[in-house]
């Protein structure tokens, strides 16, 4: 059975997103590939149509006509590139079976199979067992109702397949097929070059999982779509078993935890802490990790250094406690300015994420946020018009409430140039322009432009300073 999974393209659906986010490696597919290679199914290939640079209109020559099962992963702004992509599959070989599987089906599964006829079959979350169950059943040609987690078409009917519980042990899923991706091509996003004047590298780079999963509860994250609220770890022994395999292999400098909380679990965490500060020292290995300011502590942050964190990215959302509180974010204020203030201590660059036009949203409440941004003073900060993602509770909060104003998937990213949604009170200009002046009083602060300048000692620093200035301004000015 000849197996193609693809990462659609993104390049006709993103604008200024690409010029600072990166190219990080589609570990979906990557895992579900080994999965299956694991159990015997072994002529699989990924394409990753962003680090091919090939768009829609390329993609024909890159799918066999003797393909035997297609399959994508997607989020929402890539899924009309997905549904094309099977398209031009089916009108290349009628027979070849297609598989889409990713956040938004999971969110939506009978809207989009609805919306895309082109479409076989949808894995509805965690895919690895799924995605072999169903190549197993074509195999045999058999039904299809066994396969949990599956939707799928029979007749003129949709069938949804009962859920799929999560695997319990993410110690038996195989290390991911990085053989099969283009490892040398991937990279950490633009803005992480600030921090290479420490003798940090960058490249090789990949971006990592030590577990799945959050117990957290904010209404905007798509977290729960996919990973429910169970939290799942690897062991320490197995996470550091695929790290050594990346550094032996291709040589691994940089790595970026996509955990959804990396301090979510301490005492295992300063185990795997002992055991980076090995690779630190031993291969020059850092590495960098999302959190959140209520879990964050001085001791933690000093052992993170130790060990190679070079860069902690925070999720702050808004300076206004009634926003967050309404975000069920589970947060205060002040854990904002006692986190940054213990990470700045410590010395470890860091970034502070926040959204602008959460329902509740008023110009008074963004002018806090504001002034939060200024007081906590991180390293960056990233200011995003709020996207109402598919099977959140924003979402159905949004759509209830008549807010979402732009029904086009292509454009849900997150540096829209058109706002997704509005808030009662705020009209798509007033966010725009919200965006532009925090981006403009947050970077175009002299106190901010002379802690940077005196930082550089690179080239590489000078070139994304550069690049960064270029980026703010383009968010800054009107169009």
């Amino acid at each position: 059975m000849k197996i193609l999974l693809i990462k659609p393209p993104e390049k006709e659906v993103y604008t200024k997103v690409p010029m600072i986010a990166g190219l990080a490696q589609p570990m979906g597919l990557a895992c579900i590939a080994a999965y299956v290679r694991e159990h015997g199914y072994k002529d699989v290939s990924i394409l990753d149509c962003e680090v091919e640079q090939i768009g829609l209109d390329e993609i024909k020559d890159h799918i066999p006509k003797d393909l035997d099962v297609i399959g994508l992963g997607s989020v929402t702004p890539t899924l009309k590139n997905a549904a094309e992509i099977m398209k031009i599959a089916k009108e290349a070989n009628p027979n070849c079976i297609t598989v889409l599987g990713g956040d938004h089906i999971s969110a939506l599964p009978e809207e989009t199979m609805k919306e895309f006829p082109q479409i076989d079959f949808g894995v509805i979350g965690e895919g690895e067992i799924t995605f072999l169950e169903l190549l197993q059943q074509l195999e045999k040609k058999k039904g299809f109702s066994s396969v949990e987690g599956l939707i799928f078409r029979e007749k003129d009917k949709l069938v949804m397949n009962d859920k799929r519980q999560m695997i319990q042990d993410l110690d038996t899923l195989p290390i991911p097929a990085y053989d099969l991706l283009k490892m040398d091509r991937y990279l950490p996003p633009a803005h992480h070059a600030a921090f290479t004047g420490k003798g940090i590298q960058l490249s090789p780079f990949t971006i990592f999982f030590s577990l799945r999963g959050c117990p957290y509860n904010c209404k905007y994250c798509a977290s729960k779509v996919m990973w429910k609220k169970e939290v799942r770890y690897r062991s320490v022994e197995k996470t550091m078993e695929e790290i050594d395999y990346l550094i032996k292999n291709y040589n691994i400098k940089c790595l970026e935890f996509n955990d959804e909380n990396f301090i979510i679990n301490k005492p295992r965490m300063f185990k795997l802490l002992e055991e980076l500060k090995k690779r630190k020292e031993q291969h020059g290995l850092y590495w960098n990790c999302l959190t959140r300011v209520d879990s964050v502590d001085e001791e933690s942050l000093a052992k993170m250094k130790e060990a190679g964190c070079y860069f902690v990215r925070f999720g702050v959302e808004s300076g206004n406690q009634g926003i967050l509180d309404g975000m069920d974010k589970g947060i205060t204020v002040e854990q904002v300015k006692k986190a940054f203030k213990m990470i700045n201590k410590v010395g470890i660059a860091n970034s502070a994420s926040f959204i602008i036009g959460y329902p509740g949203e008023t110009k008074e409440t963004f002018e806090e946020t504001l002034s939060l941004a200024k007081e906590i003073n991180p390293t960056l900060a990233f200011f995003f018009v709020a996207i109402p993602i598919v099977g959140t509770d924003l979402f159905h909060e949004a759509k209830e409430k008549g807010l979402i104003l732009n029904p086009d998937w292509n454009g849900w990213v997150q540096m829209a140039e058109t706002p997704i949604m509005k808030t009662e009170t705020l009209n798509p200009e007033d966010l725009l322009e919200m965006r532009r002046k925090a981006y403009k009083k947050f970077y175009f602060r002299p106190s901010y432009i002379l802690k940077m300048l005196s930082g550089i000692r690179t080239k590489e620093q000078l070139s994304f300073y550069i690049k960064g200035a270029l980026g703010a301004l383009s968010l800054i000015k009107k169009d």
